[in-house]
């Protein structure tokens, strides 16, 4: 691994900036994905710059988002769940929940996230005022699911992976970007405190200098999302696309009526490295076709209650903050088989040993939306999704 000096209150340390060389992957070499704030997928869709960008690219056309408001959905992204969240106040996830980060080491694959106007590495605090000068927070830890999970913040060395944009210029200029980059714009740039014209602006300017050709080496996945739609009370349907190098030419321009969901994040990355899983709804969520038509897979299917998800609120679980709704942690499913074709990731399994009970992770890739459709609490079957 080759590394980058970075300065902390004071003090210089190294930290990992890329792979001496990269971990091939069965579709893409590298996973960019680029958050967005708050849109409806009717409203997005129709947007000029997004319209631009998917002659580009794949839309996504069946993709949804998980609850209301913002952070739960970054959370179940990295982590396979939300655990009942339904605000964004400041969590703290206990260290025996594991994330995309332990997946990704189990095969020395790098990674960061970037955060823009995040003012050091492993920035614990709320908010920060950045470059924009609006007089409001441009920075904010709601946008940063890293920093909730006890398996990475209290680790000094994942905290120095969670970056500005500036770092992650400079990787991009001497080709040193990690192989999973996790990235969320200032709330300018996201559209959160100003418009879907302004975040797609934006989003069309920063893109295009990432899907030049020979921007980077090998081939790479760009996703473009939004993470939950603006009205409250309709299926959080939202507008994501895939770009990039890994895209083949003749999938640029088209649509992909697949139903996705973020935990289709971490089953195609699964699905992409032959990567062990998490045991909670990263197993039995849809792999990304254009990934699955090349490695094969097979499984990506409907979930029975897809018709009916309305993901508008929150189901019960620990970090829910309605007393009544408040649940433990459910223990990971140790029994299934994950979209790499890998039991669960070691280090779950340890950390849940003699902890085994019913769980809601069944691999069928049913959709819970809170009041509607909560999670069903059974018994771990053996048997894949």
């Amino acid at each position: 691994m080759s590394r980058l000096s970075v300065t902390l209150f004071g003090l210089t340390f190294l930290t990992f900036a890329s792979a001496a060389s990269l971990v091939p992957g069965r579709a893409f070499d590298r996973f960019i994905t680029i958050w967005l704030e708050n849109q409806d997928y009717a409203k997005a869709a129709v947007d000029a710059n997004i319209a631009d960008l998917k002659r580009q690219g794949i839309l996504l056309t069946r993709y949804y988002a998980h609850t209301h408001p913002s952070q739960p959905n970054y959370l179940a992204a990295v982590a396979g769940d939300y655990f009942g969240l339904n605000h964004d106040e400041n969590v703290r996830v206990p260290e025996d929940v594991f994330t995309v980060v332990d997946l990704l080491e189990t095969k020395n694959i790098s990674w960061a996230g970037y955060f823009e106007d995040m003012p050091g590495p492993g920035y614990m605090s709320d908010a920060s005022d950045g470059s924009t000068g609006n007089g409001g927070w441009d920075y904010v830890r709601k946008h940063n699911p890293f920093v909730s999970f006890d398996s990475i913040n209290m680790k000094g060395e994942h905290l120095l992976d969670l970056q500005s944009f500036g770092a992650f210029e400079r990787a991009l200029a001497a080709k040193k970007v990690p192989q999973f980059a996790f990235m969320s714009p200032n709330m300018m740039n996201d559209g959160h405190n100003t418009s879907l014209k302004f975040a797609t602006d934006w989003s069309h300017r920063f893109l295009q200098p990432l899907l030049a050709d020979g921007a980077f080496d090998g081939r790479t996945l760009v996703m473009l999302t939004f993470d939950e739609c603006e009205t409250y009370g309709v299926p959080n349907q939202i507008v994501t696309l895939l770009l990039g190098s890994a895209v083949p030419p003749a999938l640029k321009g088209t649509e992909d009526a697949t139903f996705y969901t973020h935990y289709s994040i971490l089953s195609t990355l699964e699905n992409n490295w032959e990567l062990p899983h998490l045991g909670r709804y990263d197993v039995g969520a849809n792999v990304f076709r254009v990934v699955a038509d090349q490695t094969g897979y097979t499984k990506n299917k409907d979930p029975e209650n897809a018709p009916a998800v309305d993901n508008s609120v929150s189901y019960p679980g620990q970090l829910n903050n309605e007393t009544s709704k408040r649940l433990p942690i459910p223990v990971p499913n140790s029994k299934l088989v994950g979209a790499g074709g890998q039991p669960i990731l070691e280090a779950v399994r340890l950390a849940w040993a003699g902890k085994d009970g019913q769980t809601p992770y069944d691999g069928s890739g049913r959709v819970n939306d809170g009041n509607r459709n909560p999670p069903i609490y059974k018994r771990p079957a053996a048997n894949s999704p």
